[in-house]
């Protein structure tokens, strides 16, 4: 049993990610009736008893006393394959299916590297009753997606098929179990069919071929030196993807694609008597062919191994110190107490992250964060971690402090107080989890129940997680959770590695001095942190409302207060116990003129950092205790916005925290500190793969520099700080207008009377308009024919992107013929660049348009390419234009393109989070209503005809601009 609520009550996006994500907030947890040795007594005591007659499930999980999910069917075939069946029906008439094979890399021989990863490439390139490249086409008919909805992955010790069917209907279900079928015993694996998809293996590893790769390959290697992970990554080699005959690859699907190494797993809404049935049709008469394959390796662990260290350095690396200590996987029983010290190891790992985050922050701060994690590898190891973020080029502070750290975490333990902030945390999730249980994500289920397969784990509902939580609840104090921490940690590290962009003279000696001269330093207990009541309880006289209205058929609640502030409500079932807000305000990026050059990239990462005006951000974790509460200002182009996920009962906290943040922002210095002491390795980042560049510059480059658009140079992102932000957005936040969405979980008049008690109560705001006088348009570079970005990796990577103007997003047929246009070309290019030139793996096309900027739209098509074949790319998009603009796409296409839209749109129907974007704009812009309202009756009129009529208007040749990403050029 995993614990599924470990996690931030209190979210915010930010880059410093492992200084914030973890570190939940804070307040004191009441005495509890039963000591810690009485209830651990008792569980054990419970085991005892149930241990006289434990039960077992078809897949031989034997469970002592865990309350199991009774939901699920568990089943096993005579000849050794194993399913799982589970009805549930969110979203609603869906389906999630995951096939697992119990094979890896790690099984691979030295020739064979590779191998297991190039199956799964193969299950798409033919089988016995699916010919080559039909097996998408054939989803793509039943509304799936490639990437989305159909995907497929390859680990260590594991490989994963998936397929998210939007539509449960019998088609798509007997479609997905013949498809899993062929996919586990018929795959042809013919030459041809190799020698073509070896370079789209090829294009994929360079992809993969990042620095964080390659340290992880010299990391595994002293980390876990007697196992086979260092060299046996999932990639493999050139070589082998070069050379391995299909003879070679189909002996190796032989061996270990079985039944009895495979299992079966779909979670939906359907009818598990017949679905079962089908699948013993399906999969019973399954034979293996050959002998098996030797059962995987996983190594030898060695606890007590004397301390090894290690490096790494990188232009692209960031600076890190890592502490790990490993030993041996064992499964933990499936009971009660089984599962204490993995809670109380969690628990641990909260705190330090808060401890990290405090040090992080701090004005005179050394390093960016860090993290303490306990991670079990596959069936391989356990493995504790004591992780530090360095800032760019100091090692020796992120050695220094992470050594002193976790020497300070051993020696002195954790305070009562630093527990019970955690633990208010973690019951507050858990129950809310608990709640939430009845609309729960197939996919969601059916991942659990597949790594459930692995470890030999029993699945438990939320709740039950919750019971089995506060069962074992009592034995988490802080002596009890130090004592886990100290046992884990027993004999000190394993290996300390440090990675860096430069080298490190005499790298080995260096480090283990750096580590010396720490360890003389002396650590002092922990001291506990104080905190104010909070600030914020009262906005003045509660706001009556002017206007009250109802839009019927979309079921939106319109709200207009005195003040101005409008509020939009949509009470949904979609999701039990949660709701999803967005408060808008002002006019956002499109009103601020051209010195806002970085300001959304800095708002979105440290924003919340600024904290308030009586609270720092430590203190607002602090303060928001057990609470599900969000703590952001982003800057849109049409508005600054506050957006999350909450309860009902934590509404209340969560209005006065936006209200608070609109109306009183911290802009406080240590967030200028902290971006700071971040930028080189942002800078670093941001450089160092052409996705990343292209993230960064792709957008502003097509809006010919605009700086309201991207993510800001470095020299922008170096100027901004606080202040500056305040100066750009406090007019905003003091009189723009303000419309706020709520959909979901929540009664209507509760929500009224908080946005009333909160926002009501402000000054008067006026009405935010949907179009502004003398705003700057976007404009396309004019002839600008080439445009090349560079990024700093490897000289073999590259990205290549087709671009054309379009239009913006006035007509509404207009742009989702330009969306079908995309998506139909689309699937085009990936036959004619992933399996014809076998040039790329990652080929996409997409349109966007603009609803703000007069005739602000384009189409796209990329790539991810070797720089060598950059031409035959843009050659082979060229080409395919030209089919588009010579001839309609035939039906088949047509019906690929067309399916999949329709099954999307359907699908948001049943979300809160598509509905949000809807309703906040319900006042402020109708329009948005009546395209929502007529969005599949348009995608179901675009003819073959309309889309051949817009690749002549717009995917001409004179129009196309190619934007390159690739390596910066080399100095004479």
């Amino acid at each position: 049993m995993k614990l599924t609520a470990i996690k931030n009550s209190l979210t915010s996006a930010s880059l410093f990610a492992l200084a914030i994500a973890g570190a939940a907030p804070n307040n004191a947890l009441a005495q509890q009736e039963v000591t810690a040795e009485e209830a651990l007594e008792a569980a054990t005591l419970a085991a005892d008893e149930a241990q006289k007659t434990p039960q077992a499930n078809a897949w031989a999980q034997t469970n002592i006393d865990l309350p199991a999910d009774e939901a699920i069917r568990y089943g096993m075939l005579s000849n050794g394959m194993r399913y799982a069946l589970r009805k549930n029906s969110t979203p609603e008439g869906a389906a999630s299916v995951r096939m697992h094979v119990n094979v890896g890399s790690i099984a691979e021989a030295e020739n064979e590297q590779g191998l297991a990863h190039f199956l799964e490439h193969m299950a798409f390139n033919g089988s016995t009753n699916v010919p080559e490249g039909e097996m998408v086409s054939m989803l793509e008919r039943e509304g799936l997606s490639f990437g989305p909805d159909t995907n497929a992955s390859t680990g260590f010790t594991e490989t994963i098929y998936q397929l998210d069917l939007p539509d449960a209907r019998e088609s798509a279900m007997d479609l997905a179990l013949m498809l899993m079928r062929e996919t586990a015993s018929n795959l042809t694996i013919s030459d041809e069919a190799v020698e073509r998809e070896r370079g789209v293996i090829q294009s994929e590893r360079q992809l993969r071929n990042t620095a964080g790769l390659r340290s992880a390959r010299v990391q595994f290697a002293k980390q876990l030196p007697n196992t086979p992970v260092s060299d046996r990554f999932p990639i493999g080699t050139a070589e082998v993807i070069d050379t391995a005959p299909a003879s070679r690859i189909r002996d190796f699907y032989h061996r270990y694609y079985r039944p009895e190494n495979t299992t079966l797993v779909i979670v939906g809404d359907f009818d598990v008597e017949a679905l079962e049935a089908k699948i013993v049709s399906q999969f019973g008469d399954w034979k293996a062919v050959g002998p098996a394959g030797a059962p995987m390796d996983y190594g030898t662990i060695d606890p007590n191994s004397p301390l090894s260290v290690g490096s790494f350095s990188d232009p692209a690396s960031q600076t890190t110190a890592i502490f790990q200590k490993a030993k041996p996987y064992t499964a933990t029983p499936n009971s009660v107490a089984g599962n204490l010290e993995s809670i109380q190891l969690a628990v641990a790992s909260q705190v330090l992250a808060r401890r990290f985050l405090n040090l992080a922050l701090a004005q005179d701060a050394k390093i960016l964060g860090g993290a303490a994690p306990f991670n079990p590898f596959a069936n391989i190891a356990e493995q504790a971690f004591f992780i530090t973020v360095g800032k760019d080029g100091d090692w020796q502070s992120a050695l220094a402090i992470g050594e002193q750290e976790l020497r300070r975490a051993i020696e002195h333990g954790f305070t009562q107080s630093e527990i019970d902030e955690q633990l208010v945390n973690l019951t507050a999730n858990l129950e809310n989890a608990a709640k939430q249980q009845g609309t729960r994500q197939n996919a969601g289920i059916a991942n659990e129940l597949i790594a459930s397969s692995v470890s030999g784990e029993v699945v438990v509902t939320p709740a039950g997680q919750l019971e089995v939580f506060q069962t074992l609840k009592p034995a988490l104090t802080a002596a009890a959770v130090t004592q886990a921490f100290r046992a884990n940690w027993q004999g000190g590290p394993n290996n300390v590695f440090v990675t860096s962009k430069a080298p490190i003279e005499n790298a080995e000696e260096s480090i283990r001095a750096a580590l010396a001269a720490s360890a003389k330093v002396a650590v002092t207990p922990p001291v506990d942190e104080v905190t104010n009541p909070f600030a914020y309880d009262d906005f003045g006289t509660p706001g009556k409302v002017a206007s009250d209205g109802r839009i019927e058929d979309l079921g939106i609640r319109t709200i207009e207060f005195e003040n101005g502030v409008r509020l939009n409500i949509k009470k949904t079932d979609f999701e039990d116990n949660e709701l999803r807000f967005a408060v808008e305000i002002g006019e956002g990026l499109r009103a601020i003129p051209d010195a806002a050059g970085g300001l959304s990239y800095f708002m979105d990462n440290v924003m919340a950092l600024g904290g308030l005006g009586e609270h720092d951000f430590q203190e607002i974790q602090r303060l928001t205790a057990g609470k599900t509460v969000n703590f952001g200002l982003v800057a849109n182009q049409d508005s600054l916005r506050s957006s999350g996920t909450t309860t009902p009962d934590d509404a209340e906290l969560q209005f006065k925290l936006v209200a608070a943040l609109i109306t009183d922002p911290g802009y406080r210095v240590e967030a200028d500190a902290a971006w700071q002491n971040a930028l080189p390795t942002i800078n670093t980042q941001n450089a160092a793969t052409p996705i990343a560049v292209y993230q960064r510059d792709f957008r502003r480059a097509l809006a010919s520099g605009d700086t309201r658009i991207g993510q800001g140079t470095a020299e922008e992102l170096a100027a901004i700080n606080m202040a500056m932000v305040k100066s750009q957005i406090s007019d905003q936040l003091e009189n723009g207008a303000i419309d706020i969405a709520i959909v979901g979980d929540i009664d209507e008049q509760a929500a009224i009377d908080l946005v009333a008690q909160t926002f009501g109560a402000l000054p008067a705001r006026p009405k935010r308009e949907g179009v502004l006088d003398n705003i700057r348009p976007i404009t396309f570079p004019a002839d600008a024919g080439t445009i090349e970005l560079y990024h700093n990796g490897q000289a073999d990577q590259g990205a290549a992107a087709a671009v054309w103007p379009t239009d913006d997003y006035d007509d509404q047929k207009d742009d989702v013929t330009r969306d079908m246009m995309a998506a139909a070309m689309g699937l085009i290019l990936i036959d004619e660049v992933r399996e014809n030139l076998s040039a790329s793996y990652s080929t996409q096309v997409f349109s966007r348009s603009s609803s703000l900027y007069d005739g602000d739209g384009f189409v796209t098509g990329f790539a991810v390419a070797d720089p060598a074949r950059m031409d035959q790319i843009f050659a082979a998009i060229r080409n395919v234009a030209k089919q588009m603009r010579d001839a309609p796409i035939d039906d088949d296409v047509l019906l690929r393109a067309r399916k999949p839209m329709i099954e999307r749109l359907e699908a948001r129907v049943r979300e809160n989070g598509a509905w949000l974007n809807i309703v906040v704009e319900a006042q402020r812009k109708p329009e948005w209503l009546d395209r929502w309202r007529a969005r599949k009756d348009i995608v179901n009129q675009i003819s073959a005809a309309d889309i051949q009529a817009a690749a002549r208007k717009y995917l001409t040749d004179e129009a196309m601009v190619e934007v390159r990403v690739v390596p910066e050029p080399t100095a004479e």
